[in-house]
This record gives structure tokens, C-alpha cells and sequence, in this order.
């Protein structure tokens, strides 16, 4: 697959250069810009309508507000009206965040197909996402990846969720079983939450209940 048609959705003209430069690099075709979300979805409407359509669409997630009725509130609101009137296209996320939630919530609830951070490196990130799409493949970035691979150090069972989720509530580790009591759930002996808790930890590499809570939140488990 090569990409003929391009649309990059992006209002900082230094990024809009280094993916220029970026694409050019890999020989792929010349992008149209869209400095504001409205215009650019605007775009893959008539695009879509002249039977002429974009195959691929790079955008930020945040644009700076100026007020204009051109302008969405966020690249989120564009991606999902976008794939909901081409579903083929591929998606490309741009973007400074970094939160693994919000980045998760892309690839499952949005459907995107690859996502770079803008950060240090990122011109061989933004390479190596383009010519992983070209194969009709996912990309993820490098925090992603990790955070994935120690994920699945340990497959979490619903009752492993709702212990950490208590914990993630201020639940001290001794009151649990009687929450679980109250609630129907087992087991719900202390020693047997300890020992759950534990095998989790080791699994995972932590040490402390603070480590397993912030990474579980942060994977957007809890």
C-alpha cells in the first residue's frame, strides 16, 4: 500500500514542516494542511464526495482554541467523524500526550492506527509508524509497547481488578474482606487477598501496593 492522498490536521507550523519533510523523506506523496479540525474533516467530506479520498489523515489531538467557528474542540471529535464517514481510512495520531489511557482509548474506542509522540526521536518514530501502516499495520508507540509487555506479565482476573480498584479507593488492605464479605465475593480472607496481591507484585516486578495501583491506572485497567 502506498499512500497517494494525504491529509495532515495540524495548526504548529515547525510539526507541519517535520512532517513534510518526513513524508518526503519516504518518497510519499505531497500532504494538503488543515489548520483547524472543522476544515479538515470538511475536506475528507469532499474528498469522499468526489470519489478522490484521503487514504491516510494525520492529526494532533489538541489544537490551540482562537475562537473560530472553523474549529472542533479537540482531534478526538474529528478522528471518530472521520472514520465514521470513511472507516477504511488510516488514522495517524501526532501528538505531545503521553497519558497510556487516553492513548489506549484511541486504539479501542477511536480505531486509530498508529500513534507517535512528539517528542525526542520522533521523526524516526513518525518513519517507522508510516511505513508500518503502509502494511496495514498498527503502530505503537514506545511507552505503549512497554506498558503493554508488562501487562501481560499477568493476566488480570476480575477479582485481581477489584482488589486494586479498592486499594486505588483508599481501602486500607485489612478492610477488603469485609467488603468482599458484604458483597458476595471469594475469597475474601485476608490471607488469601495477601497471597493474590503478592503473586500480582512478583509477577510484575513491584514491590509495594502504590506501584501496582498507579500502573494499573495508568494502563486504564482500574
Amino acid at each position: 500500500m502506498k499512500f497517494e492522498n494525504i491529509l495532515v490536521a495540524e495548526d504548529h507550523e515547525i510539526a507541519n514542516l517535520s512532517l513534510r519533510i518526513t513524508l518526503e523523506e519516504l518518497q510519499l506523496a505531497r500532504p494538503q494542511h488543515a489548520y483547524y479540525c472543522e476544515i479538515a474533516l470538511a475536506m475528507i467530506r469532499k474528498a469522499h464526495q468526489d470519489q478522490r479520498p484521503y487514504d491516510l489523515l494525520v492529526t494532533d489531538l489538541y489544537f490551540e482554541a482562537d475562537g473560530s467557528a472553523k474549529q472542533k474542540p479537540d482531534g478526538m471529535e474529528l478522528i471518530k467523524a472521520a472514520k465514521q464517514l470513511q472507516p477504511s481510512l488510516k488514522v495517524l495520531v501526532f501528538s505531545a500526550e503521553s497519558r497510556p489511557v487516553i492513548i489506549r482509548r484511541l486504539y479501542e474506542e477511536f480505531g486509530i492506527d498508529g500513534y507517535v509522540r512528539k517528542a525526542r526521536g520522533d521523526a524516526q518514530e513518525l518513519k517507522s509508524a508510516l511505513e508500518m501502516l503502509a502494511k496495514n499495520r498498527q503502530f505503537y508507540p514506545r511507552e505503549f509497547r512497554s506498558l503493554a509487555a508488562q501487562e501481560n506479565q499477568h493476566d488480570f482476573t476480575a477479582y485481581d481488578k477489584t482488589i486494586v480498584r479498592l486499594l486505588a479507593e483508599g481501602h486500607a488492605q485489612k478492610d477488603i474482606p469485609a467488603w468482599l464479605d458484604d458483597n458476595g465475593i471469594r475469597p475474601s480472607g485476608l490471607s488469601s487477598i495477601e497471597k493474590r496481591l503478592n503473586l500480582i507484585k512478583s509477577a510484575m516486578g513491584f514491590t509495594k501496593n502504590e506501584q501496582l495501583v498507579i500502573f494499573c491506572k495508568d494502563i486504564g485497567l482500574i
